[in-house]
Parts: C-alpha cells; sequence; structure tokens
C-alpha cells in the first residue's frame, strides 16, 4: 500500500509551564531549579517554535475542532498503527523518533488541522480542474509478493500457474512486510511506483499476472492486476481531482503558511511575554519572512494526504511499494 508521508513536527508533550513562581523543578546536592529558571531556559531553546505551535493549534482546533474530533484522530492512529505492522512494531518507530502515543496524537490532531484549513481556503477554477482531469489517471488495485531473488520469483510464477493462490504465496514468501498480510495488495496512481513496477501492472487487465518477474532496486516483483477501473467523465472526476489538488497544496509549504497566515492575520494574536513577541512574525507579516521552517511547515501533511503523519520514514521497513509511493 501507499507509504505514508509523515511529517517531522515539534512534539506536543504536555508541557505546561507557569512563569513567576518558585515552585521548584528539580534539585541536587549542586541546588534547587525552579519553575522560573526552568521557564527561561525553555525560552531560550525551543520557546518561540513551541509558543508558535500551540498558538496555531489553538486557533485552528477554534474554527476546525468540529471536524477533527478525538475519534477521528483515534481512527488516524489505528491506519498508521496498522500500516506499520500492528500496535507492537508502531509503539517501537514511535519510540525510535521520540513520540509517546499521546504526543503523537498530538501531531496528528495538528496535521489534520492544518489540512481541514487548507481545504476550506482553497478553491480551483474550471482551468485547473480541467488541466489536472487531462492528466489524471485512476487509482489500481495490484497485488505483488516481492522476492530477493530471480530465481524464486520464478518458482512462484510456476506455482500460481499450478493453481496457488496468490494471496497465500504473498503472505508465505514477500519481503514487503507492510503489504504481506493482506495479501500483496496495494493501490496507487500514475507516478506513485517505481517505473519498472509501473509498467508492468499497467499493462495487466484485471486478473492477470505477470509472466517473468519484474526487477526493481528492491528485488523481483511478481505482480497481479486485481482492478484496473475506466477513467470517468469530468464530472464523475470532479471530487477525486479536487482531492489530488489539495493533496498536492498540503505538499507544499508555501501553500500552507500562506493560508495559515491569512487565518492567523484574523486571530487577533497577542504576545504578552516579550522575549517571545516576535514568535508568530513570519505568520502575522510583522517584518519580513525568511526561509526559516516554523512549526506548522514541518507539520505538513503530505498528500496523501488523508492518511499520514510524523513518524521518521527511515524507520520503517523500505519495500519497493512503500519507497515508491514517495516519488
Amino acid at each position: 500500500m501507499k507509504k505514508l508521508l509523515l511529517a517531522t513536527a515539534t512534539i506536543l508533550a504536555g508541557l505546561t509551564i507557569a512563569g513567576c513562581s518558585d515552585s521548584t523543578v528539580a534539585s541536587s546536592t549542586a541546588g534547587k531549579i525552579t519553575e522560573d529558571e526552568f521557564y527561561e531556559a525553555m525560552k531560550e531553546t525551543v520557546g518561540t517554535s513551541m509558543l508558535q505551535q500551540l498558538i496555531i493549534e489553538d486557533v485552528l482546533t477554534d474554527l476546525y475542532g468540529d471536524k477533527v474530533t478525538d475519534e477521528v484522530v483515534d481512527k488516524q492512529y489505528s491506519t498508521e498503527e496498522e500500516n506499520y505492522g500492528g500496535a507492537e512494531a508502531f509503539e517501537y518507530i514511535m519510540l525510535q523518533q521520540g513520540y509517546t502515543a499521546d504526543s503523537y496524537k498530538d501531531t496528528i490532531r495538528l496535521n489534520l488541522l492544518i489540512e481541514a484549513a487548507v481545504k476550506d481556503k482553497t478553491d480551483f477554477t474550471d482551468e485547473e480542474i480541467q488541466a489536472a482531469y487531462d492528466e489524471y489517471v485512476p487509482e489500481v488495485t495490484a497485488a505483488h509478493i516481492l522476492v530477493e531473488d530471480e530465481e524464486t520469483a520464478k518458482d512462484i510464477i510456476n506455482q500460481l500457474n499450478d493453481g496457488a493462490d496468490f494471496a497465500e504465496l504473498a503472505k508465505e514468501y514477500s519481503t514487503d512486510t507492510a503489504t504481506a498480510e493482506n495479501g500483496g495488495e496495494v493501490t496507487f496512481s500514475s507516478g506513485e511506483m517505481v517505473p519498472e513496477f509501473e509498467e508492468a501492472a499497467y499493462a495487466l487487465k484485471d486478473g492477470e499476472t505477470t509472466t517473468e518477474p519484474v526487477a526493481t532496486d528492491y528485488g523481483f516483483h511478481v505482480i497481479k492486476m486485481i482492478e484496473k477501473p475506466e477513467k470517468g467523465t469530468l464530472e464523475e472526476e470532479t471530487d477525486t481531482i479536487k482531492d489530488q489538488l489539495i493533496t498536492t497544496k498540503l505538499a507544499d509549504s508555501a501553500s500552507i503558511q500562506a493560508v495559515i497566515s491569512g487565518i492567523m492575520k484574523d486571530a487577533n494574536i497577542i504576545i504578552d511575554d516579550k522575549d517571545l513577541s516576535t514568535a508568530m512574525d513570519a505568520y502575522l507579516g510583522t517584518e519580513e519572512s525568511t526561509t526559516e521552517e516554523s512549526a506548522v511547515e514541518e507539520s505538513a501533511v503530505d498528500e496523501s494526504a488523508t492518511d499520514e503523519s510524523a513518524v521518521d520514514e527511515s524507520a520503517v521497513d523500505e519495500s519497493a511499494v512503500e519507497e515508491s509511493a514517495a516519488e
């Protein structure tokens, strides 16, 4: 299945800091660390980016919180957990990246809020929709079995010719752990797979299987086409086209920043701490913007965007299907 396009947002890990207090945060033989000292230290390190992210999340929640509910976030989390091999594997990946389940859900929530904002504030012209439709290729559903050597792939093809079940062979042989358990199935559109895989898959009719192994940088594939729908009319495909255009917007940090900036300028933001007074300058236009990454840019959803979030891709098993989806 298509790989999640995962961001690396600053974690909203329950940071609650009180100012103007002598309460002790920690102590040792060297003395005490007060909340005031801790607050000042945090301001110097992550204060600006953290405040920026918290303000953006608060404003977007006020506008779109009815759409991005706990149930929606939990569903997204469960989808990603399943796609990465189950609870144990997903927990290990999150741990490698410094996430807990709660902090990762916070990141999912922010991504979905940004997605809701971009959808709400974006309109497409008839010309844009027509141009996208002209290039549009409907998603297909195929299945594949990935193995390391050509001899094994040929043996699998022989077993299929003798009547073996494709899904069972995928579970037994495929090294693509992300798809093996569901029979090797993956849904994709043009340009999302490595060229060799895509060319071989699109050459098949419904129900057909490749008669020779398909070599890619990831090994050798045996591919079966499950469903290759025909392209509908412009009217029939308009909603899908708009979704794809939104996905493109969500992959562009400049487009996201433009949307968020417009929303922030209407939010009457006041920052009382003078040391953090510039936190929202990139969005409020109070000074010339730079190319410095902001928390919202780091939190940008990708395309797929309906099912993507924030664990580092390098931590995941790299299969041909997973890697090619990002192309």
